[in-house]
């Protein structure tokens, strides 16, 4: 029943639409509306121009229909308000909204004007559309331009035994709508980045309406000699419409030299006994090679300890060898890359077997900005002497009388 039902309530609609423009037509009614395009996407530039279609449908009529816009004026316009008189023997008119074109950040408008007549009267009517939407496009960098705000190249202290940051102060200029994130990486060296900085990657987002966002960067006690190690970071990408400033997208860290190397130069040393003075090189900023690493503009210290122990393989202090030193520290004043221990060797006439002790550089006791290395210990060996092993003689009679022995009968004879 009800599929019978439906086809005649469309025909009691459409009866009922053709009575009234029957009726408009006959009793000499006119109707005016918007006609063609009515939404529009524009961008904010001094030559963009909308253009409003109005026309008259019906019986002939002098109309003047009147365009406005809707709401507050924004300044986004020329005009806001335009006229448009279409005579009896026209059907249209076209009516020309200019854009402002200014320097305001601003983020997407949408605007509404609206069809209205200048003197309604019974005989002219508004149709539909009646209205027409205007969005104007985000301009003058709404969402911003992002760039460092902090001087090109920065020098840092590597700490010691902690981490330290860097504050790097990034800005937002122009606009300041919606939430904007940059990407940024670090490069650069010799060292890979991740050695010295963190992160070395990631991304740094603005809320809407900041301006301004300080972002750190941790520079990492790595207890590595390095020479100055200069690294990029560098804005790469952004979301959220803004921009990168090219010219200001990135910074150079500048690591100090840093962590000079405390060593030995050799782990072993054999001496012979005799009346002389051991002198064993410690090194300070050189690396295997003997070129300078690490920093050397401080003052650096460190103590030694001298070891031995209680058995015939080791050598005694103040018995074997005594130590010249007035105290145990060590000092190297700045730009000074090389100490030296002495140790003096006592020739004695006991006859010993090898005999050894050894020197410990104690890291708990380093100060300045150095690490200790390898070799931090040294072994120290006085070789045999004074004959330990003895002279091979024979003690016999044969060196004091001639002996004459019998071969038929003496078949052995004690040398001795």
């Amino acid at each position: 029943m009800s599929v019978t039902s439906e086809p005649g309530m469309i025909s009691s609609f459409l009866l009922v639409y053709l009575s009234t423009l029957f009726i408009s037509f006959v009793f000499g009614e006119a109707e005016i509306r918007f006609t063609g395009q009515t939404e529009f996407f524009v961008n904010e530039t001094s030559t963009t121009v909308i253009r409003l279609v109005i026309e008259r449908i019906g019986e002939p009529a002098n109309v003047t229909a009147i365009v406005s816009l809707s709401g507050e004026d924004t300044g986004d316009f020329f005009d806001t308000y335009a006229a448009a008189f279409i005579p009896a023997r026209g059907t249209n008119r076209t009516v020309y909204i200019a854009v402002c074109d200014d320097d305001l950040p601003e983020p997407d408008e949408t605007f509404t004007f609206h069809l209205t007549l200048q003197k309604p009267s019974a005989n002219v009517k508004l149709g539909w559309p009646r209205a027409a939407s205007v969005t104007i496009l985000s301009n003058d960098n709404a969402f911003g331009i992002i760039s460092f705000s902090t001087p090109s190249s920065i020098s840092v202290i590597e700490p010691r035994s902690r981490n330290a940051s860097v504050p790097l102060t990034l800005i937002r200029e122009k606009g300041t709508y919606g939430m904007v994130t940059v990407t940024f990486d670090v490069s650069g060296g010799p060292n890979p980045p991740e050695e010295d900085l963190n992160p070395v990657r990631g991304n740094i987002t603005f809320p809407p309406g900041r301006a301004t966002v300080i972002y750190n960067v941790t520079v990492l006690d790595d207890e590595v000699p390095e020479n100055d190690e200069l690294f990029l970071i560098q804005l790469r990408s952004v979301e959220g419409g803004a921009e990168i400033n090219a010219s200001r997208s990135s910074v150079e860290i500048i690591v100090k030299k840093n962590d000079s190397p405390v060593n030995f130069m050799q782990s072993v040393y054999v001496v012979p006994e005799d009346d002389h003075v051991l002198t064993i090189p410690v090194l300070r900023g050189k690396d295997s090679d003997g070129n300078l690493i690490g920093s050397d503009e401080t003052q650096v210290s460190i103590r030694y300890k001298v070891m031995t122990w209680d058995s015939t393989a080791h050598a005694q202090q103040n018995v074997d060898f005594i130590d010249l030193q007035p105290d145990t520290t060590l000092v190297f004043p700045p730009f000074v890359h090389e100490s030296h221990l002495k140790f003096q060797i006592i020739d004695d006439l006991i006859p010993e077997i090898a005999e050894s002790f050894h020197i410990m550089l104690l890291k708990n006791t380093l100060q300045g900005d150095a690490v200790l290395m390898g070799p931090s210990t040294v072994q120290v060996t006085i070789k045999p002497n004074d004959k330990p092993y003895g002279v091979l003689s024979f003690n016999s009679i044969l060196f004091e009388r001639p002996v004459i022995i019998d071969e038929d009968t003496a078949s052995r004879y004690n040398l001795l």
